[in-house]
């Protein structure tokens, strides 16, 4: 059987048949794993099984009681699907059909994407492969937040099915340019003045879309501080509270995570993709977020410009402040000076609360 470990992840991949006769010892080594990281997050993926007795489904039983959460099966095939519908598995866990299987033929990636590569696929798709540590529930998020954004008019892909990509999960979407805006200024350091202000111009059309169908992204931020539990000093937790209470509610469509590398750029049109984020809120969510991968980061980790996005620091910097004028340049100075206290102080706090929650 193969096990897969990270960033919090402990996924089994089991081989055949679990039946009576193997049943102790796959859920010996099951369990033997799982002492291992006790704090991980347990999947399954069945796209080798051909098989499963009601041994096998007591082994599942057992792992869902000892981690006390709904446990995530995927690639199921048809044969062992009729098992779990026949016993209402279905009903207890989260269980998905198995997946159509593509080849990349070892073709090289053309986009970067903080959680995957995307592959030109076919004369009119791309596929997104997912880093091994991004768990099946964020991938279909990503796909379903995706499609709601697409049908609200926002700016992004289309997608198509999820897919398996060797050990890894894809999604098919509609082909569109084969750059990023972080590659685009890296190939061409010239236009990133021009590039900076259009994607404020197209940033600010995009906080203009109402988006009553997705989740309140204040309520992303109450449920770290409830994970952070008493390990956040209170002073922070009231802090954060506080700045969250202040922050005036809105219906607008916000991204949740933007950065240079995940804008996609198709000839003079600008594009979103990683969408799993995807919320409503104000504007200052994306803002920081982009504040904070452009000139805050870098401070704590020298390198992230180059590294994560392939640009030097001072373009990011530079992109971001050309970024920011042209963004705010309907706001009076001192909505500007606000924003501008606004994105150092949720910037301080959020790191407080994400180093507490990643320890």
């Amino acid at each position: 059987m193969h096990v897969f470990v990270r960033n919090g992840l402990l996924k089994f991949f089991p081989q055949g048949r679990i039946d009576s006769e193997n049943a102790d010892k796959v859920e010996g080594e099951i369990f033997e794993e799982i002492d291992k990281y006790p704090d991980h997050e347990v999947s399954f993926d069945f796209r080798d099984l051909d098989y499963i007795s009601s041994a096998g489904l007591r082994i599942l039983l057992r792992v869902r009681k000892r981690k006390k959460t709904d446990l995530e099966i995927v690639n199921v095939s048809d044969t062992v699907y009729d098992v779990f519908e026949v016993t209402r598995f279905t009903d207890a866990f989260k269980i998905s059909r198995k997946m159509r299987s593509i080849n990349l033929d070892s073709r090289e990636s053309v986009i970067r994407s903080l959680n995957g590569a995307i592959y030109l696929y076919g004369d009119d798709n791309m596929v997104k492969v997912f880093n091994k540590d991004v768990s099946m529930d964020e991938i279909k998020k990503e796909r379903d937040s995706a499609r709601a954004a697409m049908i609200a008019g926002v700016p992004t892909l289309i997608p198509f099915d999820i897919v398996t990509v060797g050990d890894n999960y894809g999604i098919i979407y509609e082909s569109a340019g084969n750059t990023t805006l972080a590659e685009t200024i890296r190939l061409d350091p010239g236009r990133l003045p021009d590039l900076a202000r259009k994607f404020a111009a197209f940033l600010n059309e995009i906080h203009e879309i109402e988006a009553d169908e997705f989740p309140d992204i204040k309520d992303r931020y109450r449920e770290w501080l409830n994970i952070a539990g008493d390990r956040l000093p209170e002073n922070d937790r009231r802090n954060i509270t506080t700045l969250l209470d202040g922050i005036p509610n809105s219906r607008r469509f916000i991204h949740g995570n933007i950065n240079p590398s995940n804008i996609i750029v198709d000839g003079d049109e600008l594009m979103l993709m990683d969408m799993s984020g995807a919320a409503y809120g104000h504007p200052i969510f994306d803002l920081q977020a982009l504040y904070a991968s452009l000139v805050e980061v870098e401070k704590d980790r020298p390198m992230y410009c180059s590294s994560v996005f392939k640009m030097s620091y001072e373009n990011c910097k530079e992109f971001w402040q050309i970024f920011f004028d042209e963004y705010m340049k309907d706001r009076t100075e001192e909505e500007t000076a606000k924003m501008e206290l606004l994105l150092q102080k949720y910037y301080v706090l959020k790191q407080k609360l994400l180093m507490i929650i990643e320890s």
